[in-house]
């Protein structure tokens, strides 16, 4: 086996998972002006959901995978309307602060369900591996790519290519003036959770069967949404580029060096971002260079 070509298949199925992670993110803050630290949950909700019915067998499991997205959908969209909505009017870092008690709430449900050990289920596509370069690639894992590298470039076009996308961005930048324009912004920012969280959501059933889920995946999963959906500035276009860059950089840390050394590198970039972010605050009068 080719350690290098391993690594990029790796990367690669990791990358469109983030991709449809930050594009969730990305769309929710382009249609609502919050980062919704809850989105990670979205992913760890359906794989729970999905390992639960195949543990029971009380579904096809195509149909279980169905219930899991709608599950998450749901939840996504309670989000905003029970929790952000009623609270527009706080500032952005409250509302904030608002998604990451929903997420630490899910995460106590889920520990409360599941327990601490991480569950999975069967590949949704079964089979022998594609054998390239040296490397395996399994019939779920290029099921992941094709689909997560289809679904993350639709969402630029939809929000700047159909009317229905740009009135989601015009309820982000002016809500007044949307709203007399005809546009329900209500209606917009419910829309963007939902896909949010159906875009988690599939990420979780194409990847979970390769690997587990467990009760605190979501926030990590949330984390590395929001790493490439920062590193872009918010441009659905560069997250998806970012996420596979991310997912890449993550692989081959694993495969050269250890895989307890991902997490502090991711959370290297996480501050890395927050001082570059930060390097135009006042203070005193003057701005950070």
């Amino acid at each position: 086996m080719n350690p290098l070509t391993q690594a990029i298949m790796s990367g690669i199925m990791m990358g469109a998972v983030y991709a449809m992670l930050s594009i969730g993110l990305v769309i929710v803050y382009q249609t609502a002006h919050v980062i919704n630290l809850a989105h990670g949950e979205t992913y760890s909700i359906a794989g729970t959901v999905v390992a639960g019915i195949a543990a029971a067998q009380f579904l096809p499991i195509w149909l279980a995978v169905f219930a899991a997205v709608c599950i998450a959908v749901l939840f996504s969209v309670a989000v905003e309307r029970f929790l952000l909505r009623p609270r527009r009017a706080w500032s952005h870092n409250a509302l904030i602060l608002v998604t990451l008690a929903a997420a630490l709430f899910v995460h106590g449900v889920l520990f409360t369900l599941i327990g601490s050990d991480a569950v999975s289920f069967a590949r949704l596509i079964s089979g022998a591996p594609f054998r390239i370069a040296g490397g395996a690639l399994p019939p779920q894992g290029l099921l992941l790519i094709v689909v997560g590298f289809v679904l993350a470039p639709a969402i630029p076009f939809f929000l700047s290519g159909t009317q229905l996308g740009r009135q989601l961005r015009a309820a982000a930048e002016n809500p007044d003036a949307a709203q007399l324009m005809g546009v329900n912004v209500d209606r917009a920012r419910i829309l963007a959770f939902g896909i949010a969280g159906a875009y988690g959501a599939i990420g979780a059933v194409l990847l979970v069967p390769l690997v587990s889920v467990d009760f605190h995946t979501g926030l990590d999963m949330t984390m590395r949404g929001f790493i490439a959906a920062a590193l872009a500035g918010m441009s659905p276009l560069g997250a998806i580029l970012c996420s596979l860059g991310l997912g890449l950089g993550e692989a081959f840390v694993t495969t050269y060096f250890d895989t307890l050394a991902k997490d502090p590198i991711v959370f290297f970039i996480l501050i890395g971002i927050a001082v570059w972010r930060s390097r135009n605050i006042r203070f005193g009068g003057t701005r950070r260079a």
